[in-house]
């Protein structure tokens, strides 16, 4: 578990819509190594690298093994939390 993830923080619905739109297609791109297009993964890792930094902010991501893990945490407790995102 990451210092970030005992915190409390919130995020915009647009934020949290743009994460999860990016992190569900880097999923289903698969790993790096096995998809067909790394040039197109590797933008979209970055462009969810920014939207995280966007969203909690440089220090907070930086506590978390790479993009997509800050990203499955971040939605995960958004969908399990009443007040993380707000409108």
């Amino acid at each position: 578990m990451t210092q970030y993830a005992r915190t409390t923080a919130e995020i915009s619905l647009h934020q949290f819509e743009v994460i999860d739109g990016l992190y569900s297609r880097l999923a289903r791109m698969g790993d790096f190594m096995e998809c067909t297009c790394p040039r197109e993964w590797i933008s979209l890792s970055n462009r969810l690298l920014d939207a995280c930094i966007d969203a909690i902010g440089l220090d907070a991501v930086e506590a978390f093994e790479s993009a997509e893990v800050c990203a499955a945490d971040l939605i995960c407790r958004a969908l399990s939390s009443a007040t993380m995102v707000t409108a």
